[in-house]
């Protein structure tokens, strides 16, 4: 599939069930345009973090690295983007603290522009102007499909290459969401600059007997710099 996403300012919901608390740090009479964004590096990514991401996105001990060069492409629909108001950090779990921008973003993770080109906007919007803690977005559905056979799983089941490919599990995913752990400050205009990690993704990977693939895509915040 290749990469495009669709309608991607749709609305921004109303937020905060939580009451004032919630956003001690928030100006609510001030608003700021916000462009999400994304690129995919691995060099951006130190290894350290990638090796955490490997130790919780494994699965039952099942899990395995395959190599990057085995994917053909790795397509999600983004419906659903959250951020969090710095002064609500300490209330993470309290879903009503969080801000939702709901989208429609269809792409392709291995066809991402690399920090040598312009990133693709995957979301536009207008939050409250000052600090957020983290970002995290929500998956609707993604797909992978694979240049040569793998096998994964307990059972070494058997993954073959091309198309249509495979549906893919994120674990935690419905709940929780892909968290990136983005911080930022919303001022006039704000990019909020996101970096997808090939290699870090593909360090655990799992599949099930149904023919599906599970594993993590490893998004962070873009390091200054990157």
């Amino acid at each position: 599939m290749s990469m495009a996403t669709r309608s991607l300012h749709v609305a921004l919901l109303a937020v905060f069930a939580g009451g004032s608390a919630a956003c001690g740090l928030l100006d609510s009479s001030a608003t700021g345009d916000v462009r999400v964004t994304m690129q995919q590096s691995d060099a951006a990514l130190s290894p350290a973090m990638s090796g955490w991401f490997a130790s919780v996105a494994g699965v039952d001990g099942a899990a395995a690295a395959i190599s990057k060069d085995a994917v053909q492409s790795l397509t999600i629909t983004v419906n659903e983007i959250q951020f969090l108001p710095k002064a609500a950090e300490a209330q993470a779990a309290d879903e009503g603290v969080w801000i939702s921008l709901v989208v429609d973003a269809t792409f392709d993770l291995m066809a991402l522009p690399t920090t040598d080109g312009s990133p693709l906007v995957i979301a536009t919007g207008s939050l409250d102007v000052g600090n957020y803690g983290d970002v995290r977005l929500f998956v609707a559905s993604a797909q992978i499909v694979f240049k040569q056979d793998v096998s994964l799983g307990v059972s070494l089941n058997t993954f073959t290459a091309g198309e249509p490919g495979y549906p893919v599990d994120l674990p935690s995913g419905p709940e929780t969401g892909i968290k990136t752990d983005a911080e930022f400050t919303v001022e006039a205009d704000t990019d909020v600059s996101l970096l997808f990690s090939p290699s870090a993704t593909f360090l655990n990977v799992t599949g099930t007997g149904d023919g599906h693939v599970i594993l993590a895509p490893v998004i962070r915040s873009k390091p200054d710099g990157a």
